[in-house]
């Protein structure tokens, strides 16, 4: 019975330890990607075709590939399309943003031996160091074959850029 007239205490007590535990295990999010030379690996999660054509892009479910891609000092708070979208294709961003570890962005594209447009959206998380974001492909070709792809896409700094 003693004990009784503490027990409020020790409650307000326990309750205003918590948020600041909340708060330190909460990573703060990256303003911007850092410069370096990072390698991106992605994994197609899925291939539709759109049209009776054979696909004009070819990359079924499981296909995966990795690139090595260097960004500069220039490019950390918007980086060259390449580094999302991979090597194969030229690209350009029709819309883009990425602040507070979210990122969002769609792309035109083209692509060597292709006559028509690759339209890509890309969205997901980053940390300074690191990224993870969704890729959704549509092609809109002047022939047959097109196709939907979507494709789970990482990328991790490994250091510096390296020469060439």
């Amino acid at each position: 019975m003693r004990l009784l007239p503490l027990l409020p205490l020790l409650v307000v007590g326990a309750c205003s330890e918590a948020p600041e535990k909340a708060e330190k295990a909460a990573p703060k999010a990256a303003a911007a990607l850092q410069a370096g030379q990072w390698e991106v690996t992605s994994e197609v999660t899925r291939l539709t075709k759109r049209d009776n054509g054979a696909p004009k892009i070819d990359t079924p479910a499981g296909t995966k590939a990795t690139e090595s891609v260097c960004i500069g000092e220039a490019e950390v708070k918007k980086p060259n399309p390449a580094l999302f979208t991979g090597s194969a294709d030229s690209c350009s961003y029709d819309n883009f943003y990425m602040s507070s570890g979210t990122l969002n962005a769609t792309l035109k594209c083209t692509r060597p031996g292709l006559d028509g447009q690759i339209l890509m959206t890309v969205y997901g998380d980053y940390q300074a160091d690191s990224f993870e974001i969704v890729r959704d492909v549509a092609t809109q070709l002047a022939t047959e074959g097109d196709v939907n792809i979507e494709a789970k896409v990482t990328g991790r700094r490994l250091a510096a850029c390296t020469a060439g």
